[in-house]
C-alpha cells in the first residue's frame, strides 16, 4: 500500500505530536503564515539534459578524440584517419511522486490558505530528490573506471584522511583536480567544486585561504564565503550523499560514507527528461477533501566518467589518487 493512501496533512494540528486538529486555527486572523525555508537546488546545471516525447530510454552519442596530426609528404595521397565513437544509454526511472491531502473541514475553519505553500513544498520535495540523484551520479561517474569510452582519460579521485576538517587539503584537492582537467584537455563546460556547507565554511575560516595583506587567498571570515580556488568556486550544498545507500534503484545505491564532495562538469551526468514537474489539485468528494499531487518522470546516468572527480577520506584499492604537482 502506498504511504500516501491514508495520510492527511492537518494544517490546524501543531507539530507532528499534536493531538488537536484545530489548535492552530484562530477565531480571528492575527498574523502572517510562516512557511518552511525554500531549499536551493544546486545540480540543475550540473547535467546534460535530453528530452524525449515517447519511449523509456535513449542514447547519448560520445565522440572520441583525435590527436595524431602529422606532416604531409608532397605527392602523397591523404586517405583520412579515424575517430572512435561510442554511446551511452540512459533509461527513464519510475515516476517520482509526492502528495498531501487537505480535509475540507480544515479549509473551512482555517484563517489562511495552505494550497499554495503545500504545492510549493511538494515541488521542493521532488526537486530535492532529483538533485540528490544527480549528485549521486556524479560520484558514480568518478568510480566508473570500466565505462570509459575509447581514447578518453581514466576517471580520477582525490583523497585525504582529514579532508573533512583540513582546509589546506580541500585547497590541494582543487589544485589537483584543475591540474587533471587541464592536462587532459577537458574544457567547454565549467567545472563546479561541490562541498557540504560545513566544509565551505571551514575553508572560509582558514587563515591560509583568507584574503588580506598577508596572503592572496579568497576566504572571507566576516561573510563566511570563499572565492576562487585554483579557478574553481566552492559551492555549498545539502544534496551530496554521505551514507551507505542500500535501498531504491540500484544505480543510486552505493557506500558514500567517506565521500566529502566532488569537482565536475555537466558532461559527467546525462538526464533523460520525459516530463518535468507537474502539480495537480483534485477534489475527492468521497474523502471530503482535496489532494495535491506532484510528479515528474526522468532518469539519470553516467555520461562522461572522466568529467567528475570524487573527493573522499579514504583510498580506493587498485586506483591511483590525484596528487598535485605530479
Amino acid at each position: 500500500m502506498s504511504s500516501y493512501t491514508e495520510a492527511a496533512s492537518r494544517p490546524g494540528r501543531k507539530g507532528p505530536t499534536g493531538t488537536d486538529d484545530r489548535q492552530l486555527f484562530l477565531t480571528e486572523f492575527g498574523g502572517m503564515v510562516f512557511q518552511s525555508y525554500m531549499e536551493e537546488m544546486d545540480y540543475d546545471e550540473l547535467r546534460h539534459v535530453k528530452s524525449i516525447t515517447q519511449g523509456k530510454a535513449d542514447t547519448f552519442p560520445i565522440i572520441g578524440r583525435k590527436r595524431d596530426a602529422t606532416e604531409h609528404v608532397p605527392g602523397e595521397q591523404i586517405l583520412g584517419g579515424r575517430i572512435d565513437s561510442g554511446e551511452v544509454a540512459i533509461t527513464v526511472d519510475n515516476m517520482l511522486v509526492d502528495s498531501v491531502f487537505i480535509p475540507e473541514i480544515d479549509e473551512l475553519l482555517s484563517h489562511f490558505s495552505v494550497s499554495e505553500p503545500y504545492s510549493k513544498q511538494i515541488g521542493q520535495s521532488l526537486g530535492s530528490t532529483n538533485d540528490r540523484r544527480i549528485a549521486i551520479m556524479h560520484i558514480q561517474a568518478s568510480r566508473a573506471v570500466t565505462d570509459v569510452q575509447p581514447g578518453q582519460p581514466v576517471p580520477a579521485y582525490y583523497y585525504a584522511a582529514d579532508l573533512r576538517t583540513n582546509a589546506s587539503k580541500m585547497e590541494e584537492a582543487a589544485f589537483a583536480a584543475t591540474q587533471y582537467l587541464l592536462e587532459n584537455d577537458m574544457s567547454g563546460y565549467k567545472p563546479r567544486f561541490m562541498l557540504p556547507h560545513a566544509q565551505v565554511l571551514i575553508m572560509a575560516r582558514s587563515s591560509s585561504l583568507e584574503g588580506g595583506p598577508v596572503t592572496t587567498g579568497s576566504g572571507d571570515r566576516s561573510a563566511g564565503t570563499i572565492g576562487m580556488v585554483a579557478g574553481l568556486r566552492p559551492k555549498g550544498t545539502n544534496h551530496l550523499p554521505k551514507t551507505n545507500i542500500t535501498t531504491g534503484l540500484a544505480k543510486y545505491q552505493g557506500d558514500f560514507s567517506t565521500t566529502v564532495g566532488h569537482i565536475g562538469s555537466a558532461m559527467a551526468v546525462g538526464t533523460l527528461e520525459r516530463r518535468a514537474i507537474k502539480i495537480m489539485m483534485k477534489e475527492q468528494d468521497e474523502r471530503l477533501g482535496t489532494i495535491i499531487i506532484g510528479s515528474m518522470l526522468n532518469g539519470h546516468g553516467v555520461l562522461r566518467p572522466e568529467c567528475s572527480i570524487e573527493l573522499r577520506t579514504d583510498a580506493i584499492g587498485g586506483r591511483n589518487a590525484l596528487t598535485f604537482g605530479q
